[in-house]
C-alpha cells in the first residue's frame, strides 16, 4: 500500500509540474509578443506625418506663415532623428503630433480662403 501511495503521489505532482510549466510558457509567449508589439518601428505614423506636411505645404500653407506648420515640420524632424535612434515610443508619439498639427494648419488655410 506505501508502495501505491507514493507512485499516486509522484504522478500528481509530475502532473502538475507540467501543468506549471505550460502556464509559464504561456505568461512568457504573452509577455514576448506584448514587447515586440510596443517595439515595432512607427512607420505608418511617420508616412502619415509626412503625408499631411506635404499636403499642408502643397495647399498653399507656408511654414513662415504658419506657426503650425512650422510645429509640424518640428515633429517631424524630431520624430525622425528618434525613429534613426530606435526610441520607437517618443517617435510614434511625435509624428502623430505632427499628423495633427500638419492637418490644423492645413484646416486653418483653408478656413482664411
Amino acid at each position: 500500500m506505501g508502495k501505491g501511495k507514493g507512485a499516486a503521489t509522484f504522478m500528481r505532482n509530475e502532473f502538475f509540474r507540467a501543468k506549471n510549466i505550460v502556464a509559464r510558457s504561456f505568461i512568457i509567449l504573452c509577455c514576448l509578443i506584448g514587447l515586440l508589439a510596443c517595439s515595432v518601428a512607427p512607420i505608418q505614423e511617420m508616412s502619415d506625418a509626412r503625408q499631411a506636411v506635404q499636403a499642408a505645404k502643397s495647399s498653399g500653407v507656408v511654414a513662415q506663415q504658419s506657426k503650425l506648420l512650422e510645429l509640424a515640420e518640428n515633429h517631424l524632424k524630431s520624430a525622425e532623428l528618434k525613429l534613426q535612434r530606435r526610441w520607437y515610443d517618443s517617435a510614434r508619439k511625435d509624428a502623430i503630433l505632427a499628423r495633427d498639427a500638419a492637418v490644423k494648419a492645413r484646416l486653418e488655410t483653408d478656413d482664411l480662403l
